[in-house]
């Protein structure tokens, strides 16, 4: 009697387990075959104001999973960055590739850049592919920003290869946007300075009152080289602002702003170099020669947070 009953209960386990088998999703995918690749797409435009469109473009080998474009005047979801782009649950082995096209602002026919980025996919394993958009590569009249042909990218001004090793990925985490390794802000570094200097090619500390040499524009105007060395600011999306003061004449001169990525230098600081800074938009230059200026430079980075440095320089009494 017990072996009959054993034999039942055995009997009806394995219908039910041929029942859920058979009504399994024929599309489920096994586990132990996939893996997921998450692009981190990070930059240093400012959203809205440098650019506003982003065309992301998605493959799987030679097969598109993800062809949108993404604006800031989408009500329902509005272009912001950092931004996550899923390849979920690809077999392993599987190339993934991304095309990230951004737009200026008012042109939405040519990208300003292009960013390629492609890797393999690891069994068991979601890995984070990230890719900056970065200003040092934007195609614009006056751009030093080099032209590459694919597969190889623009990553920091430079063309370099587009595909990435998986082995040197770094697994994902939801936190990976927060974290950062910046080198001109690490944490705890404490509060923002800046120092002025001057130079065309690299930095150069200037005293009070040193000579600063005025120099004839390509386009008509003069102007002194501008640099700076700065600490616990962003290295990449700071807004960099020169603005000038001659306080025997009580004239100000117009200010002008940039957003360079700064070089990393020695003693923990960053430095940027060849501000070409013109003193005679409103005013004659024989007016200015010879006069002292009061140089004040000021740096926004993207947390809000902001350093200010100034030097009274004395213009030469001639240019070059």
């Amino acid at each position: 009697m017990r072996r009959s009953l054993a034999l039942f209960f055995s009997l009806i386990l394995f219908v039910v387990f041929a029942i859920a088998s058979g009504c399994g999703d024929p599309g489920d995918v096994d586990p132990k075959n996939v893996g997921s690749i998450i692009v981190g797409v990070t930059t240093d435009f400012r959203i809205g104001v440098d650019i506003d469109q982003l065309h992301v473009l998605m493959k799987v080998g030679d097969e598109v999973v993800t062809n949108k474009l993404l604006t800031t005047r989408d009500a329902a979801s509005p272009l912001k960055l950092p931004a996550e782009f899923p390849f979920l649950d690809v077999d392993g082995g599987a190339v993934v590739s991304v095309q990230i096209d951004a737009f200026r602002v008012g042109d939405a026919k040519t990208p300003i850049v292009t960013r390629l980025a492609s890797t393999k996919v690891v069994i068991g394993k979601t890995l984070l592919l990230r890719v900056h958009v970065d200003s040092r590569c934007a195609v614009a009249p006056g751009s030093s920003a080099p032209v590459c042909d694919a597969p190889e990218t623009c990553i920091g001004g430079l063309c370099a290869d587009s595909a990435v090793e998986p082995k040197v990925l770094p697994v994902y985490s939801p936190s990976w946007s927060t974290v950062t390794n910046d080198t001109c802000k690490p944490a705890g570094g404490g509060a923002p300075t800046v120092a002025v200097g001057e130079g065309q090619a690299d930095y150069l500390p200037t005293m009070e009152l040193d000579l600063a040499q005025v120099e004839a524009g390509p386009q008509g105007g003069h102007h002194i080289w501008v640099a700076l060395r700065m600490k616990n600011l962003r290295q990449s999306g700071s807004i960099t602002k020169v603005s000038g003061y001659f306080p025997d004449l009580d004239l100000h001169v117009s200010p002008f702003q940039v957003i360079f990525t700064f070089d990393p230098d020695e003693g923990g600081y960053c430095k940027l170099y060849g501000l070409r800074y013109q003193l005679d938009q409103d005013h004659d230059i024989q007016d200015l020669l010879g006069r002292v200026l009061e140089v004040t430079v000021q740096v926004t980075d993207k947390d809000g947070d902001v350093g200010v440095g100034k030097r009274t320089v004395t213009l030469s009494k001639d240019f070059i």
